[in-house]
């Protein structure tokens, strides 16, 4: 109806349909701008999806090149897809149009007749990307955009040109496939709760080249009081599974040393071990240990559902590197007979990750960080909120001092010793089960500003306030927005349709 609400019921969709419209939009990309990023978020299917692009050229004729980075992930490829392995041991390979190829970055970089082929062909051929937000294919991509302009597909779930600057360089346009909050509220990703202690020494960490020092993040966070507190926080949190992310070997060594003598079933896991698929497959399927202890090398290419707590025991200024850490969370658990047994990860946040890059599961403007190089001095995001237990004030979550009405939150003896706990998303987390419609102004407003669901709250906003006069000038306060802000939503009422999915928060 015209100037009231309509509250849609979500209706289902699968995977599938997500991986069907994202493939279309990027032929699309693709005949217009040649050199295209796919932003897939984990969980989305991103393989099924650049071997399904990759099928479809080779039927039309086209030669198709995928370059992997990692030899995990290129194994995973070759037996999904097939085609001609371009890797370690294989000297030549003759390039035919309609043929597809799985190359290794680094293998490629060392056979320049191949490249010299690809440019010799009859029609431009496709090089899909896999990882493209790591530089290590660079190299190539800039040999053949001279000699021969293909098409070229990058496929990553964060395409962030502050860390990644060849994505500006050699790119033209970004497609967004969806956010995480999507496949999240479709029950294809988990939601999660954010924890973060506060009691590691974070002044003393060093940048150098863009990110904290290995030496420094030992000294931050190795100390008995950054240990006490999870060794507490594990006895304490229920878990299946739990990962905790190091800044180095070393560290990692002494991590998992501490948690084998306080009695916890752990592994480490790093490049310098001797027989690390052994120690991996203890964790992952033996049934030796629940919690694993990695620096890097398992934040892409590993999936281990189970895992329901992750912990970063160190800083980064890697959004990318961030959010593939909570990512290994972030898969969901179904039963024989179809139930979800886990809908809910944990995060526990000792480095202050979250006030870098934000929340997990917030929208992020993708389609416009790929070209942006520079880093901001203020930081990216704007930092969760809570709200007062004494006025409901909307406050920043880690503030323990009201300062609308003074209220304060004692730290207990425990905390003033390890560093208070504090779950960032806990005012999210008491949203869970409810309806868009059901919600507050000022509970609109926490989901908001947790989500970067701005524009769509304000969609809900207009529609309540057809229902409830003043619920539009409580959302307005709510979010910090000046009064005009009201004037400008009422004179869209009437003018546009209101209509919103009625969404039920997971």
């Amino acid at each position: 109806m015209e100037g009231g609400s309509a509250m849609k019921v979500s209706a289902p969709i699968t995977l599938r349909l997500y991986q069907q419209k994202f493939v279309n939009n990027l032929a699309v990309a693709l005949r217009d701008h040649r050199r295209v990023i796919a932003c897939a978020p984990t969980g989305s299917g991103k393989t099924k999806m650049f071997i399904e692009v990759a099928r479809k050229a080779t039927a039309n004729g086209r030669a198709v090149v995928i370059i992997s980075e990692t030899a995990k992930i290129y194994d995973q490829i070759i037996n999904e897809a097939g085609g001609h392995e371009i890797a370690k041991g294989v000297k030549h390979v003759s390039i035919k149009g309609g043929q597809l190829y799985i190359a290794m970055a680094q293998t490629l970089t060392r056979r320049p007749l191949i490249l010299h082929q690809l440019a010799a062909l009859e029609f431009p051929p496709l090089i899909i990307v896999d990882e493209a937000h790591i530089g290590t294919p660079s190299n190539i991509i800039r040999q053949l955009i001279e000699l021969s302009n293909p098409y070229i597909l990058g496929f990553t779930a964060t395409p962030d040109g502050r860390v990644a600057k060849h994505l500006a360089e050699l790119y033209n346009k970004c497609v967004v496939c969806c956010q995480v909050d999507e496949l999240i509220q479709q029950g294809f990703l988990c939601s999660y709760r954010h924890s973060a202690r506060t009691k590691a020494d974070t002044d003393i960490l060093e940048l150098r080249n863009g990110e904290y020092t290995e030496q420094s993040q030992q000294a931050a966070f190795s100390t008995n009081q950054v240990y006490d507190g999870i060794f507490e926080d594990l006895r304490s949190t229920p878990f299946t599974k739990c990962m905790i992310f190091v800044a180095s070997i070393k560290h990692a060594r002494e991590m998992n040393q501490r948690l084998l003598e306080q009695g916890f079933s752990s592994v480490e896991y790093h490049s310098q071990l001797e027989n690390g698929a052994y120690e991996l497959a203890k964790f992952t399927e033996l049934g030796y240990a629940n919690i694993c202890v990695s620096v890097a090398s398992l934040t892409k290419g590993f999936d281990c559902p189970s895992v329901d707590l992750v912990i970063l025991n160190r800083a980064t200024t890697s959004l990318p590197l961030y959010l593939q850490m909570i990512g290994r969370g972030s898969r969901p658990v179904w039963d024989a007979a179809g139930q979800q047994i886990k809908s809910h990860f944990r995060v526990l946040d000792y480095g202050g990750n979250w006030e870098r890059h934000g929340l997990y599961f917030e929208d992020r403007g993708w389609e416009t960080m790929w070209e942006v190089t520079k880093r901001s001095k203020s930081g990216g995001g704007v930092a969760p909120v809570a709200l007062c237990p004494q006025c409901e004030s909307i406050i920043p979550a880690t503030q323990r001092i009201c300062s609308f009405c003074g209220h304060e939150r004692p730290l207990t003896d425990k905390e003033l010793e390890q560093g208070e706990l504090v779950e960032v998303t806990r005012h999210y987390t008491d949203l869970v089960g409810r309806r868009i419609s059901e919600l507050s102004p000022n509970e609109l407003a926490v989901y908001a500003k947790m989500k970067k669901k701005q524009p769509f709250a304000a969609r809900v906003a207009r529609a309540k306030d057809q229902e409830n006069h003043g619920f539009l000038e409580a959302f307005t306060a709510a979010m910090g927005y000046k009064p005009s802000w009201v004037d400008h939503q009422r004179r869209m009422i009437g003018v546009n349709k209101i209509d919103f999915v009625d969404i039920t928060l997971v």
